[in-house]
């Protein structure tokens, strides 16, 4: 008796029923598709360079005590008295509090002109005090897509902003809120913060109240903070060395010279020689610490850069031995690598000591100034050798020297400031290592793919875990839904305000994009849809309940379908239309995605919204992601590069179509067309066909080579599977 496998009989040809007739079909309803989805095709490429073409309105700038309402001034100044005239290089205001300046308010849009991750500059206004520290923020125009008119994103934003209260212009500021504290919006956040701090800077830098920003490491030289001279050797900023008459004795006797004669005779030998003390005092930190009210005596007025000052190096000594000797300074030298610098006394200035604390009570000081044309590097380490000078006892000069080892502390020196980007990647590290975990085991499922689907249990079990994993951790906890948004701007970037950073302040977005490209081109289209979009997992996974509970399940006849699944590339090219001519009508067509509401809100915006998401995960309990398959702008995007993918892994054999139809009738998205082949461009890489490919209880043409296989022996039947490789 034939064996039925899911209404198909071993042996027989298999029965189907007939799809429903509509009208225009066959050959004119197949040459409309084609025309369609050339047309499709073309509008496509129409609008990319509409997009490369395209402007928006961006903000006036000028004119900040117009746009300084009551409300704003509230958040950037909070208690100011009065406002002064906008004027300087940058603009700012005055801000007079006591009757005094306290700081200045100003424009990031007059100052830096930063633009936002759609490429348009914003408006952020914010007040800076002398300190450098932030006084408060607020955005008063921009056009970020995943914020612009959003009634959970926006407030997010605002207070990230107000946030910024506080914290110091030149950064490191650890307790700040971190960039994806606002929803999908971490591009906008890093680009807004940053903006205000740069400005800040620079509206202090012009009113000679701060010192410029470094390109390179440089010495700290205007930066001053008050330090006592025991701080300042337990930070290193001036470091001391005693040599006692013992080091001494030491010394000539590994030179050979025992019984020499000293400049300056030995006493006790268990005693110091000499207490010296060395540092470099370039820096206002140390030279002005050290030396006090006679700071501007030795140092004299100078510009904010140090490429203008010279280096100046601290001695000082305490002991019988002298490091100044007879003012011809032969008993000290600077030496760096292989380089000795001399001091002479053209370079010499003396200190006056003689008091009871710090550099003053002790036996000798000065400070020496090396040439401006020295190669001396004040970043690198050096050390100051201290010179015991003699005669051996046959009367040959004699000279010991003792080092004194200096490098200079990274308190004293200005670094550049890290590119936003490397601070959004180090913050998000922990998420990166996930990101990377997920997406390499991902890669490690779709090349054994062949394995998994021999085991129809163990293929459930993997794919409706990663799912679930994608929905809870990847979207609804890490933010990591690509939408049509990032699609746009990624393709805007190199044609607006371009910069390689500032695409990459988004690190999951950054690698989920990567990846789904890579993909896109080998396997196609599924692999970003079918496995990382959380919203599509969603989808699946309720459709996955809706088959546990037996829901009915209702999909589109094959003819109806074709007509159906040009609606994602409709719905792409409006919403790419419409960024090419506005940004308002944009945002708001951008909404056909439900990721906003569904993932990175949580289902917590206005009820139009989530009634529309919520509407989409009801239809999709009755026809498997319908959404994916109809609608979604993004899966239109993919879709029509599917094109071009290069690999095809997915199985099939000669009997698929003709006359076996069961991928074609358990493909849960109806991507297998009548004739057996996969529709790529429509498949969600799921692997359902593949399991039915290797299931040889259900697959007809293993079924059957199974049924031949099983030979009576002696009243025992031997069972062999047949390989697909027999097949």
């Amino acid at each position: 008796m034939p064996i039925a496998v899911n209404g198909l009989n071993e042996g027989a040809a298999p029965t189907r029923p007939l799809p429903v007739c509509l009208p225009a079909r066959g050959a004119v309803a197949l040459a409309a598709l084609k025309i369609a989805t050339g047309a499709a095709l073309r509008f496509f490429t129409l609008l990319l360079f509409m997009l490369v073409g395209a402007s928006y309105a961006d903000a006036e700038a000028g004119h900040l005590l117009d746009r300084l309402t009551p409300e704003v001034m509230a958040i950037v100044w909070p208690g100011a008295e009065k406002l002064g005239p906008e004027e300087g290089k940058p603009p700012a205001i005055a801000v007079y509090r006591d009757g005094k300046i306290a700081g200045y308010v100003f424009s990031t849009l007059d100052v830096v002109d930063a633009p936002g991750f759609s490429g348009i500059p914003f408006d952020v206004i914010a007040g800076v005090d002398f300190t450098g520290r932030i006084s408060g923020a607020k955005v008063v125009f921009h056009r970020e897509p995943h914020v612009y008119q959003d009634d959970i994103a926006q407030p997010q934003l605002d207070t990230f902003l107000a946030r910024t209260a506080g914290l110091a212009s030149k950064g490191g500021n650890p307790g700040a809120l971190p960039p994806d504290y606002v929803a999908e919006a971490t591009v906008t956040a890093f680009a807004m913060r940053g903006a205000v701090f740069d400005s800040a800077q620079l509206v202090l830098v012009g009113r000679g109240l701060a010192k410029a920003k470094v390109s390179a490491p440089a010495v700290d030289v205007d930066g001053f903070r008050r330090m006592s001279w025991d701080e300042l050797l337990a930070e290193g900023s001036i470091v001391h060395k005693v040599i006692t008459g013992n080091d001494v004795v030491a010394a000539l006797s590994k030179s050979n010279a025992a019984g020499g004669r000293l400049e300056v005779p030995l006493s006790d030998p268990n005693s110091a020689y000499i207490d010296i003390y060395t540092g470099l005092a370039t820096p206002a930190s140390i030279g002005k610490n050290v030396l006090g009210s006679d700071y501007d005596e030795y140092f004299g007025p100078r510009g904010r850069s140090m490429v203008s000052v010279a280096s100046k190096i601290f001695v000082a000594s305490k002991g019988p031995y002298d490091f100044v000797g007879a003012n011809r300074f032969d008993r000290i030298r600077v030496v760096q690598g292989d380089q000795a610098y001399g001091l002479t006394n053209s370079q010499y200035q003396g200190i006056s000591t003689g008091g009871h604390d710090g550099v003053r009570a002790l036996d000798a000081a000065a400070i020496f100034t090396l040439p401006a044309d020295a190669r001396f590097d004040p970043l690198k380490p050096w050390r100051l050798e201290l010179l015991v000078n003699g005669q051996t006892a046959a009367g040959s000069p004699i000279s010991l020297a003792f080092p004194v080892e200096y490098r200079l502390p990274a308190s004293h020196i200005l670094t550049p400031p890290a590119p936003a980007w490397i601070e959004a990647w180090s913050a998000s590290q922990t998420n990166v290592i996930i990101e990377a975990a997920l997406l390499a085991l991902l890669t490690f499922i779709l090349a054994f793919q062949t394995k998994l689907a021999q085991s129809r249990r163990a293929h459930r079990i993997v794919r409706n875990s990663f799912l679930l994993f994608v929905v809870v951790w990847e979207g609804w906890i890490a933010g990591g839904q690509l939408s049509i948004l990032h699609v746009v701007n990624y393709m805007e970037a190199p044609f607006r305000h371009f910069e390689f950073g500032f695409y990459l302040t988004e690190p999951l977005i950054v690698m989920i994009m990567i990846y789904t490209v890579l993909s896109l081109f080998v396997l196609g289209r599924g692999v970003f849809c079918g496995w990382l979009c959380p919203f599509g997992a969603l989808q699946e996974l309720l459709s996955q309940f809706s088959r546990v509970i037996d829901l009915p399940r209702r999909n589109p006849p094959e003819a109806l379908q074709k007509y159906l699944w040009l609606g994602k590339y409709m719905s792409a090219a409006i919403v790419l239309g419409l960024a090419a001519f506005s940004i308002d009508m944009w945002t708001r067509a951008a909404e056909v995605e439900p990721f906003n509401t569904a993932i990175t809100s949580h289902f917590t915006r206005a009820w139009p919204y989530v009634s529309y998401a919520c509407a989409l995960l009801l239809i999709g309990l009755f026809t498997e992601r319908a959404y994916c398959r109809f609608l979604c702008p993004l899966g239109g995007v993919l879709a029509l590069a599917d094109r071009l993918h290069l690999v095809d892994l997915l199985k099939r054999r000669p009997e698929c179509g003709s006359p076996c139809h069961l991928c074609e009738s358990s493909c849960p998205v109806k991507a297998i067309s009548v004739t057996g082949k996969i529709k790529m461009a429509e498949c969600f890489q799921c692997l359902d066909c593949q399991v039915e490919y290797f299931d040889d209880h259900r697959c007809p043409p293993l079924a059957a080579i199974r049924k031949r296989a099983v030979k009576p022996t002696g009243g025992a039947r031997i069972h062999a599977v047949a390989a697909d490789d027999k097949v």
